[in-house]
């Protein structure tokens, strides 16, 4: 995957999540990564794997286990994917366009720290 590639998918999932879109809880069945849910379509940030609503994917086999060196990296794309999902939520709930604005632009860091670690981990 080229960083182009990540770059455009995390750019699109900020998009999605500021029109409506939520993040799902349920981790993406080919790569493990983070889903974006957005009118009938699951859209996996890190790979791209889209979903129609309703349709079942089968899971690949798992890829080998990160090397013990990048756990930290790993941890801290878990953690930094938490708060994705936290401020996505409060986004939604928020009245205020300034702090709708706000939590916007952190939610924006995060999504390129977030790219940042996963072009780390491989």
């Amino acid at each position: 995957m080229s960083s182009e590639d990540s770059t455009s998918r995390i750019r699109s999932a900020a998009s999605l999540l500021v029109k409506g879109g939520t993040l799902t809880s349920e981790a993406c069945p080919k790569c493990g990564g983070v889903q974006v849910r957005f009118a009938d379509k699951t859209t996996c940030i890190n790979c791209g794997n889209e979903a129609k609503a309703g349709v079942q994917q089968k899971a690949e086999p798992e890829k080998a286990a990160p090397a013990q060196g990048s756990t930290g990296l790993a941890s801290a794309a878990s953690l930094i994917e938490e708060k994705i999902a936290v401020i996505a939520a409060e986004i939604r709930t928020e009245s205020d366009i300034s702090t709708q604005r706000q939590k916007a632009e952190l939610l924006e860091s995060y999504l390129r720290i977030l790219e940042k670690t996963k072009s780390l981990l491989g």
